[in-house]
C-alpha cells in the first residue's frame, strides 16, 4: 500500500480528469489542432486544484502566472514555448502523437508537484510553491517521467483511457521510486480489454526534447 493512500487516489482521480479532454480513435490520442494546449493545461490545471483541494488560504494556487511557472518548471527550455505559447502557431507544426505526449507530459508534472504540496504538512504559501517547484526542477525524479513518457509509444496504440491513466499513474509511480500503488478503477472481470491488449507498442521511441526534431522558428 502506499504511505499516503488519499495522495495516491488524488492523483490517479486527477489522471482520469485530465485524459477525458483526449480523443481516442482507432487506438490513437489526438487533441484537436485548432486547440491551444495552454488553454486546455488551464483547464487542466484548475481540475487538478479542484480534486487535491489543497490549503491554500491566500489562493495561492488561483494565480494565473502560477501555471506558466510550473510548465516552465516541468519542462525543458525548448520545449516550454510548445505549452505556454498563448495560441496554436506553434504547436500547430506537431502531430497528434507529439501534442498528446506534451499533454500527458504536463499532466504528470502537475501531479507531482500537486504530490509534493500535499505532503508540505501546511498551506500552500508562495514560498512553499518556489520551493517545491525548485527542487522538483531540479530532481532526478522530473527527468525520469519525462522520459519515461516521452518514449512510449502509448499516444498511438493505446485502446482504452483506463489503460492511459495506468501507463501515466506507472511513470509517476516509477519517478516516486515506487512510492505510489497503481489503483483499478474496475474489477479485473470488468475490463473490456486486458492490459496486455490495451497498448500495444507498435511505433519507434521519440525523445521528447523537441518532438522529432521539431524546430522553433521566431514569428512576427
Amino acid at each position: 500500500m502506499s504511505r499516503f493512500p488519499q495522495t495516491a487516489v488524488k492523483s490517479q482521480a486527477s489522471i482520469e480528469a485530465s485524459v477525458n479532454s483526449l480523443t481516442l480513435t482507432l487506438g490513437k490520442l489526438s487533441i484537436p489542432a485548432e486547440t491551444c494546449l495552454f488553454s486546455l493545461l488551464n483547464e487542466t490545471f484548475t481540475k487538478i486544484t479542484t480534486v487535491f483541494n489543497l490549503d491554500d488560504p491566500s489562493d495561492v494556487l488561483a494565480d494565473p502566472a502560477n501555471l506558466e511557472k510550473i510548465l516552465n518548471t516541468i519542462f525543458d527550455t525548448n520545449s516550454v514555448p510548445l505549452v505556454t505559447e498563448k495560441s496554436v502557431r506553434i504547436a500547430a507544426g506537431l502531430d497528434d502523437h507529439d501534442r498528446s505526449c506534451l499533454f500527458i507530459q504536463a499532466v504528470a508534472g502537475m501531479v507531482l508537484i500537486f504530490q509534493r504540496l500535499s505532503q508540505a504538512g501546511g498551506p500552500v504559501s508562495a514560498r512553499l510553491l518556489s520551493r517545491e517547484l525548485q527542487l522538483f526542477g531540479e530532481s532526478e525524479q522530473r527527468r525520469v517521467v519525462l522520459d519515461k513518457i516521452g518514449h512510449s509509444s502509448a499516444f498511438s496504440s493505446c485502446y482504452t483511457k483506463d489503460s492511459l491513466v495506468r501507463f501515466v499513474l506507472e511513470a509517476i509511480d516509477t519517478g516516486n521510486d515506487g512510492q505510489w500503488e497503481v489503483l483499478d478503477s474496475k474489477p479485473i472481470g470488468e475490463r473490456m480489454v486486458s492490459e496486455e491488449s490495451a497498448c500495444i507498442n507498435d511505433r519507434p521511441c521519440k525523445n521528447m526534447g523537441l518532438p522529432w526534431g521539431f524546430t522553433i522558428m521566431t514569428l512576427n
